[in-house]
């Protein structure tokens, strides 16, 4: 059991109960899972999942954060906060939602929900799913939260589009094998059933990829031609495969000839998902997910293979976006706090395997409160911009600086492992600030900077990093004012003395 301060405790998994045998929870597609994992970055929730909503007992596609399991859709809280309209629909606080009263998924019979949020998946006019984000407090959905959540929407649909296509193409490929194998009467179905597939395989926004019994790669329909710049060619040697067809893995290094998605179906009997990249000279690098099957005669022969190329470039792109979204500062660009903190973490085992401190420099503006309240947010918008590009012009290659907030900022330094090369550092970037910060319309800002320096070393946290740096600041700062306080205190190896 975990607890939340100010609310009765909840069980450590929302919906920590076991499914009717019956009902069986759904095997998560990674790609999936790792949007559901988006949609909780983005939002800020602990919890989210896919759930289908084409059926009358929905099904968990992908979770995060519990172990999901089918529910009656009828009268369901995701069917009833997208009955409002639609979109994205989210409830700030469910317990003041009337329509909610006496919920098993608040009142702790299920669960204790306090907040949620939900979008529909619509692919090709129909509800087919929902992306849901929850937590157990109260929370306050931003407009941004609910735009970036609608962009998982758009991604998960285009996901089970893909899906949809890949599985319709596999079903045309065996019909059409199949139909080889028939009488006379047959052949003359099959020739007329022949002209269709072409004409259908020559107009599908997928690729379609055949070979033969002996493995000789002899089908590429106009998709594939496009994709990879060329025709197949049953002459290539399956060692060269990957250089014919440009061919690469996911992150654009060479394929191994072994790894080839048609390959690997004459190897293993099927392939799903199996994603690789198309490296065309001159053209952008295309992210292509692979699914095949063997393809058999009547008696069981083996007939060639099929692969179907479905282009998840764009939904990658996204994917993408959104991770960095949800680690960087929309203003400044620069890390925020969650990528700090991975990157602190990192820098800390770092520095104790080395057995050697690291420098922490907390940063805040002197006298930015002025610029917010004579020339307005967008002004401050400004001075931050500028703050955050002198910050990154001052340090070193290696060192990370991070927007954590208002007018604070972090400067990560691996390499400072003293505290004069710290203060090297500190005195470069404050010298940084000895001019007026310009705006674009020519106004000038004088605003400084105080910086607050801990060494850190082994036995270190990054809170316990930022706290001593914070710390480090506010000392900067009272000192300035000619306030009494105790002497600074800087966090660093045990064998390092402090300054």
């Amino acid at each position: 059991m975990t607890s939340t301060a100010g609310h009765a405790p909840v069980p450590a998994h929302p919906n920590a109960y076991e499914p009717e045998p019956e009902l069986p929870v759904m095997d998560a597609d990674p790609a999936l899972q790792g949007l559901v994992r988006v949609a909780a970055a983005v939002t800020g929730t602990p919890y989210a999942s896919v759930i289908t909503m084409d059926t009358a007992v929905m099904h968990v596609m992908a979770a995060h954060g519990f172990r999901g399991v089918p529910w009656p859709r009828e009268g369901s809280m995701v069917a009833t906060v997208l009955e409002r309209g639609p979109g994205v629909q989210t409830c700030d606080d469910l317990a003041l939602e009337p329509a909610f009263a006496g919920s098993p998924w608040l009142d702790g019979r299920r669960a204790r929900m306090r907040s949620f949020g939900t979008v529909p998946v619509v692919v090709d006019g129909r509800t087919v799913a929902a992306v849901c984000v929850f937590d157990v407090v109260p929370h306050a959905f931003t407009g941004t939260e609910r735009e970036r959540l609608a962009d998982v929407a758009t991604a998960v649909a285009s996901l089970v589009r893909a899906g949809q296509q890949a599985r319709q193409l596999a079903d045309l490929a065996a019909a059409s094998q199949l139909a080889r194998a028939e009488t006379a009467r047959a052949h003359q179905e099959l020739a007329r059933s022949t002209a269709f597939t072409h004409a259908l395989l020559e107009v599908l926004p997928v690729g379609v990829v055949g070979g033969d019994a002996e493995g000789r790669v002899v089908l590429f329909n106009a998709a594939s031609r496009r994709w990879h710049g060329v025709d197949a060619d049953p002459g290539v040697d399956p060692e060269d495969v990957p250089g014919a067809f440009r061919l690469t893995d996911a992150d654009g290094a060479p394929l191994p000839a072994e790894q080839v998605p048609l390959r690997r179906v004459y190897a293993e009997g099927r392939v799903d998902d199996v994603e690789t990249g198309i490296a065309v000279p001159g053209e952008p690098f295309r992210h292509v997910s692979n699914s095949g099957v063997q393809v058999h005669d009547a008696d069981g022969a083996l007939l060639g293979a099929v692969i179907t190329l479905s282009d998840v470039t764009e939904q990658r792109a996204l994917e993408a976006a959104l991770r960095d979204a949800a680690l960087h500062d929309p203003l400044t660009g620069l890390p925020n706090r969650n990528l700090l903190l991975d990157r602190l973490d990192q820098t800390l085992a770092a520095a104790e395997r080395a057995r050697r401190p690291m420098a922490v420099l907390y940063c805040d503006l002197d006298g930015f409160k002025p610029v917010n309240d004579t020339a307005g947010h967008a002004a401050g918008d400004e001075v931050l911009v500028e703050a955050a590009r002198r910050l990154t012009a001052a340090i070193r290659p290696g060192d990370t600086v991070a927007r954590i907030g208002g007018d604070e900022f972090v400067v990560l330094c691996p390499e400072a492992g003293s505290e004069r090369a710290a203060q090297v550092i500190a005195d470069r970037i404050t010298a940084a600030f000895d001019a007026p910060l310009r705006r674009a319309n020519g106004d000038e800002h004088a605003v400084g900077i105080s910086i607050g320096v801990a060494l850190c070393g082994p036995g270190e946290t990054p809170d316990s990093a930022l706290a001593a740096s914070d710390a480090a600041m506010y000392r900067v700062k009272a000192a300035r004012r000619g306030a009494r306080v105790p002497a600074p205190r800087t966090v660093a190896d045990p064998g390092v003395p402090a300054p």
